[in-house]
């Protein structure tokens, strides 16, 4: 597993060694039905699954300030 990210005034992608998550409960269930979602994606269509992007999932991603995307590490 790879984790990317972009600093806050950065168009730059980085490497990221670590991750901290501060959400709340129902911030982390959504997460999980999001992960959850997606290796069904992954599963279902294999080599053609390219990405998920959570505000997607959520359908509100004017409301999240933060963005998830899942890649395909096989591709």
């Amino acid at each position: 597993m790879n984790v990317y990210g972009y600093a806050s005034d950065s168009d730059d992608l980085i490497s990221l060694n670590e991750i901290t998550l501060q959400a709340s409960v129902v911030e982390l269930n959504e997460l999980v039905d999001f992960l959850k979602n997606t290796i069904y994606l992954i599963e279902k269509h294999k080599e053609n699954f390219e990405h998920e992007h959570f505000s997607d999932f959520l359908k509100k991603s004017s409301e999240i300030n933060v963005e998830i995307i899942i890649s395909n590490a096989d591709l």
